[in-house]
C-alpha cells in the first residue's frame, strides 16, 4: 500500500495478564499466564486473526517494585518471540533489547536470527534503560549517566548497522557446482574501535530478510529524541493529548529530516489502554470491578507517586501535581513525565481526572465500540499518530474483544486493512521500508 493510501498501523503490547494491576486476579484469570506460552499464543492467533501489525515485548533486567502486586516482564523478549514466531505467519514480532546492558555483536546476531526464523517479521525496541536495579545485575553499582547512555546507544546501533551490512547482496553463494558456499570476499569486516566498543566482525548471519530489522525506540528526552530522529523507524510514546501528541510527532519528523532522513521516515505510536464493551455501562463496570481487586484509586496513587519519583503520600486526588513532578531526572522515563505533566497542563485538572483518564503514563479509553473507534480515528486523522501501541486492561480477552469489536469499525470506515499482504515483512507493512 503506497503512503498516500494512509490507513493506521496497531502494535499491540502483549503484557502477561493485561495492564491493569487486577487483571490476574480476575474471575476465571490464569495467575500463572506471565510465564504460559500458551496464554502468549492465544493473544498472538487473535492479533493475527484481527490482521494487527505486530505485538511488542516490554523488558526489565530486575525484579520490579511493583512485582508484588501484579505479574511483570519474566520471560526473554526474544525466547518468547521466537517461539510466537512458529504459530504465526504475519504477525510482527518487536522485542526489547537494551544497549546500556549487552554488546552490539550480540544483539546483531540475535536479531538478525529472529528476522531470519520469523521470515522478516522482526523488529526491535531499542532500550537504554532507567533502572537502577537492573545496573546492579550486571556488576555496576549505578546506572550510567543518561547522557552517557544515549551515546553509547548510538554507537551500538552504528555498530550494529554496520555488522547487519557486513555481507553483500549476494555474498551466499551456494554454489556446488564450484564448492562455494559463501562468498568470503563479499564479506566484509567492521573493524569498529569507538569510545564504547570494539569490534571487528562481520556478523556470522547472513543479512535479515528486512535489510535491517525494524527500530523501534520510546525516549522522550532530549537525547532519546536525538537518538530516534537519526535512527527509529517507530516510536513508542506516552501522550495524553492530541495536541501535545501532534506537536510530538511534528518535532520528530522535524528532527529526521535535519539529520539527513525524510519526515515519513520515522513514525509515532502513541500508548493507549483499552477497556471495549458492546456498551459503555459494560466497558465502565468491567473497569470499576479491575478497581476495586486493588483497592480502585489509592493503589493506582501509590503506583503513580512511584513512577513519578515522589514520596509516598505527596498525591491528593483533588489537587494538581505538585511542582517536584514537574522536575527532569537523571534517571527513570522522561517520556511518562512529560505525559504527566501535559495533562495538568490544562487549568483545573486534578490527580482524580488523571486516574480516571490516564493508564500511569498512557491515556486510558473506556467506551463502547463507537467511542473507541471515533477516539482513535481523530487522532490519525489530525496527525496526531501514524498507529497505536494498545494495551489492554485484562489479556487475553481484552485483545480478543478489541479484535472482534473495534478492528471490524475501523475495518467499516476503511481506516485499517482487511487482510493482510503477502509480503509479510514488518517494515514493508508498516511503511518504513521499500516493498
Amino acid at each position: 500500500m503506497s503512503r498516500d493510501q494512509r490507513q493506521m498501523k496497531l502494535i499491540v503490547n502483549m503484557q502477561p495478564s493485561g495492564v491493569h494491576q487486577g487483571a490476574w486476579m480476575a474471575p476465571g484469570a490464569n495467575p500463572r499466564a506471565f510465564v504460559d506460552l500458551d496464554n502468549y499464543r492465544r493473544i498472538a492467533r487473535a492479533c493475527e486473526r484481527g490482521r494487527i501489525d505486530g505485538v511488542f515485548l516490554a523488558d526489565f533486567l530486575a525484579l520490579q517494585p511493583e512485582s508484588s502486586r501484579q505479574p511483570r516482564w519474566t520471560l526473554d523478549p526474544v525466547v518468547l518471540l521466537s517461539a510466537l514466531a512458529a504459530e504465526t505467519t504475519h504477525l510482527g514480532l518487536v522485542c526489547s533489547i537494551s544497549t546500556t546492558f549487552s554488546e552490539p555483536y550480540q544483539v546483531a546476531r540475535v536479531v538478525a536470527s529472529l528476522d531470519h526464523v520469523s521470515g522478516g517479521r522482526t523488529g526491535w525496541n531499542v532500550v537504554t534503560s532507567f533502572d537502577p536495579n537492573s545496573a546492579r545485575n550486571f556488576g555496576l553499582a549505578d546506572l550510567p549517566e543518561k547522557a552517557d547512555r544515549y551515546r553509547r546507544a548510538g554507537e551500538f546501533l552504528d555498530v550494529v548497522g554496520a555488522l547487519w551490512s557486513s555481507w553483500e547482496p549476494d555474498a551466499l553463494a551456494l554454489d556446488p557446482a564450484s564448492g562455494t558456499f559463501i562468498d568470503t570476499a563479499k564479506v566484509h569486516p567492521v573493524d569498529h574501535d569507538g569510545e564504547f566498543f570494539t569490534v571487528a566482525g562481520p556478523l556470522q548471519v547472513p543479512p535479515p530478510p528486512q535489510g535491517r530489522p525494524v527500530l523501534f525506540q520510546a525516549g522522550a528526552s532530549g537525547p532519546g529524541r536525538d537518538l530516534a530522529a537519526r535512527y527509529a523507524d517507530a516510536v513508542f510514546a506516552a501522550q495524553l493529548t492530541l495536541e501535545s501528541a501532534r506537536d510530538y510527532r511534528d518535532g520528530l519528523r522535524a528532527g529526521a529530516v535535519a539529520a539527513g532522513r525524510a519526515a515519513d521516515d520515522v513514525t509515532l505510536f502513541p500508548g493507549v489502554t483499552v477497556v471495549v464493551g458492546e456498551t459503555k455501562e459494560k466497558a465502565v463496570a468491567k473497569r470499576a470491578a479491575l478497581d476495586d481487586l486493588v483497592g480502585g484509586a489509592p493503589a493506582r496513587l501509590t503506583s503513580l507517586e512511584y513512577f513519578l519519583g515522589l514520596e509516598p503520600g505527596s498525591l491528593r486526588v483533588d489537587e494538581t501535581i505538585p511542582d517536584a513532578a514537574r522536575v527532569p531526572t537523571t534517571s527513570g522515563t522522561e517520556g511518562f513525565r512529560q505525559a504527566v505533566v501535559s495533562f495538568f497542563d490544562t487549568p483545573g485538572r486534578t490527580v482524580g481526572d488523571f486516574l480516571r483518564e490516564g493508564s500511569i503514563g498512557h491515556r486510558s479509553l473506556v467506551g463502547d465500540v463507537t467511542e473507541v473507534a471515533d477516539d482513535l480515528e481523530r487522532w490519525f486523522t489530525e496527525g496526531a499518530a501514524d498507529g497505536f501501541v494498545l494495551m489492554v486492561d485484562s489479556s487475553p480477552d481484552g485483545v480478543e474483544s478489541f479484535v472482534d469489536l473495534v478492528v471490524p469499525e475501523l475495518q467499516r470506515r476503511g481506516l485499517f486493512r482487511t487482510e493482510y499482504d503477502e509480503d509479510p515483512r514488518l517494515g514493508v507493512r508498516l511503511g518504513v521500508r521499500p516493498g
